[in-house]
C-alpha cells in the first residue's frame, strides 16, 4: 500500500484505555506528513530533473552522434581529396615524364638533323673550296698561257723590227 501525507493526516486511531494522548499523536502524524509530503515533493522533483537531464542527455547523445557522422563523412572526404590528389599528381608527373621524353626525343632529333644538315655544309663548302681550287687553276692556266701569248706575240714584234 502506498502511504500519501494525506492518507496521515485523515487517519483515525480507535481509543483505547490508557491509550496515546490524542493530541500529541495528531501533532506527531502531522509533522510526519509534512515530512513525508517533502519527500514525496522532493522525489517529484528529482523525477522531473532526471527526466530532463535525460532529455538533455538524449540531445547531447544525438548531437555527439550527428557529430562523430560528420567527422567520419569529414575522414572519408579528406581521404577522397588525398587520395584524388595522388592521383592526379601521379597523373601531372605522367603527363610531364611523357612531355619529358617527348622534348627529349624532339631534340635527339634536331640534333640528328643538326649533324645531317652541318655534315652536308662541309660537303658543300669542299666541293665550293675544291670548284674554287679548280676555277683559280684554270685563270691561272689561261693567265699563263696569255702570259705565253704575249712573250710569243713579243718574239714576233721583235723579229718584225
Amino acid at each position: 500500500m502506498k502511504l500519501m501525507p494525506q492518507d496521515i493526516l485523515t487517519q483515525n486511531f480507535s481509543a483505547k484505555l490508557r491509550g496515546f494522548d490524542k493530541e500529541e499523536v495528531k501533532n506527531f502524524l502531522v509533522q510526519v506528513a509534512e515530512v513525508l509530503e517533502n519527500e514525496v515533493q522532493e522525489r517529484e522533483n528529482i523525477k522531473r530533473e532526471t527526466e530532463r537531464l535525460r532529455e538533455k542527455l538524449s540531445k547531447f547523445e544525438k548531437r555527439e552522434e550527428i557529430l562523430r557522422d560528420t567527422l567520419v563523412s569529414a575522414q572519408k572526404f579528406s581521404n577522397e581529396i588525398k587520395s584524388n590528389s595522388e592521383k592526379e599528381v601521379e597523373l601531372i608527373i605522367k603527363e610531364a615524364e611523357m612531355k619529358a621524353e617527348e622534348i627529349i626525343n624532339h631534340a635527339v632529333e634536331r640534333r640528328k638533323d643538326l649533324k645531317e644538315g652541318i655534315r652536308n655544309l662541309k660537303i658543300k663548302r669542299k666541293e665550293i673550296e675544291n670548284d674554287l681550287v679548280n676555277m683559280l687553276n684554270s685563270l691561272k692556266d689561261v693567265i699563263e698561257s696569255y702570259h705565253e701569248q704575249d712573250k710569243e706575240f713579243d718574239k714576233v714584234e721583235y723579229l718584225g723590227k
